[in-house]
């Protein structure tokens, strides 16, 4: 029994150490995506086109909107599954109804329909939320990476092993 979760405690530490900086990476990337577009982004009100809360079967939820806005040229633009906090989603969700119709945006300007517009948008009354879960998950997945990478060594690194002294 001991073998077995020792055995299992192994593969997980490997584990940790890749998923672990990946995690950071990927949270790194997206906060310097979120402060590129605050820096640099458009501000404008998004209409709430729908609302959608995902139940996942291990009892997380989590909710997104689509929005669309008009932009300074006149061209009409949407952004489909726009992740938002559940802060954010008790606000605007009351009794499974919109709340409010319209929203404030920032979004980088660049082609209408593109397939990463959706990453350049930017809800402002979620964004010290997105923020703050950003820089967790950096320490987190840095944390695991060093924990992983750790145990990794102590689990398949050769050790000493005692010669027993052999009587003549």
């Amino acid at each position: 029994m001991v073998g077995w979760i020792l055995g299992k405690l192994k593969w997980l530490t490997i584990l940790c150490a890749v998923g672990g900086p990946i995690v950071a990476l990927a949270c790194w990337q997206d906060g310097n995506r979120r402060r590129d577009v605050m820096a640099m982004g458009v501000q404008t009100e998004a209409t709430i086109e729908s609302a959608t809360r995902v139940k996942r079967r291990r009892g997380g939820t989590s909710y997104k909107l689509d929005l669309s806005w008009t932009d300074a040229a006149g061209l009409k633009r949407k952004v489909e599954e726009v992740s938002i906090s559940h802060a954010l989603a008790d606000k605007l969700i009351v009794d499974n109804r919109l709340a409010a119709d319209t929203l404030p945006i920032k979004y980088m300007p660049g082609e209408a329909g593109s397939p990463k517009e959706s990453e350049n948008v930017v809800v402002l009354e979620d964004t010290a939320y997105q923020e703050q879960t950003d820089r967790e998950l950096v320490y987190v997945g840095l944390g695991a990476g060093a924990l992983g990478l750790v145990g990794a060594a102590l689990f398949f690194l050769p050790r000493r092993r005692r010669h027993e002294a052999v009587a003549a």
